[in-house]
């Protein structure tokens, strides 16, 4: 039986780091399982392997020839001489790719079932929705409170290096992860975590995608904040992901740098906030 005709509305772009395979192969399940779900075909997906290791990107390529028969989605490996960032990588992947709707995804996240066709009916219902953000969880179950209000220097050092008892009872950790606000089942929000997002590609193309002067860290909320001025930024509680991610204080001196390397530039760029 051959596939419906392609319905063009929807692509999906994945930056790789040394991610462990097994949890690509997680993702890229998980993936169709939710395309299947959403009665979407013909899905292009574009991979940027920024290890800089033809070994690795050699047993991705194995990983993805083994969808190869995948009706719902076919898929793409590119692995430039460089790595430029996070934020470039999808830049990069989006390049080459065209349709109405984008998602834009961390290799350690697993859709739901139900993820892409909730995705697609809201900002089909909804076309002043230009950006879209899940609910998250860790694999334990934990709340990942992935939307934020904007952040403050203390709020941001609180969450980094703070014991987990103190963070809990922490008010300004509270309001800057969105627990002091009503859980509706959508609701718009300041900034979304770019480990997975649906974006109005015509409106991340006006802003200009994301910024590459960021190489990790702060590009999502810094996307966020410009795509925000075009249109509404909104979380939906039934549109849920499990995320395996970490804080950059817990991988060490160089993610440490990088966070507050970015952190500066998006203080610099949208004003600074000490406390609160």
């Amino acid at each position: 039986m051959s596939a419906p005709p392609a319905i063009n509305l929807l692509t999906v772009s994945i930056v790789l780091f040394h991610s462990p395979l097994a949890q690509l192969r997680d993702l890229i399940d998980s993936l169709i399982h939710s395309l299947s779900g959403a009665a979407v075909y013909n899905v292009q997906c574009v991979l940027v392997d920024h290890s800089l290791d033809p070994r690795y990107a050699d047993q991705c390529r194995a990983v993805l020839a083994e969808y190869g028969a995948c009706e719902q989605i076919e898929f793409e490996l590119l692995a430039p001489s460089k790595n430029h960032g996070y934020g470039a990588g999808h830049n990069l992947a989006m390049a080459s790719l065209d349709g109405t709707f984008h998602l834009i995804l961390n290799p350690d996240v697993a859709l739901s079932p139900r993820a892409i066709s909730v995705a697609l009916e809201t900002m089909g219902a909804h076309p002043d929705c230009v950006l879209l953000a899940p609910v998250g969880s860790g694999f334990d179950g934990t709340s990942l409170y992935l939307a934020k209000a904007f952040p403050s220097v203390w709020v941001l050092a609180l969450r980094a290096f703070a014991p987990l008892w103190l963070r809990r009872r922490s008010r300004a950790v509270a309001r800057y992860e969105l627990r002091d606000q009503p859980n509706e089942i959508m609701r718009p929000v300041p900034l979304v975590s770019g480990c997975c997002m649906w974006v109005r590609r015509a409106v991340y193309d006006e802003v200009g995608g994301f910024d590459d002067s960021y190489f990790l860290y702060f590009e999502d909320f810094d996307l966020s904040m410009r795509m925000a001025r075009h249109g509404a930024v909104v979380e939906h509680r039934e549109l849920t992901i499990i995320h395996h991610g970490g804080k950059a204080s817990r991988k060490g001196g160089r993610h440490l740098l990088w966070f507050v390397v970015s952190a500066a530039r998006f203080f610099n760029r949208w004003g600074w906030r000490w406390l609160g």
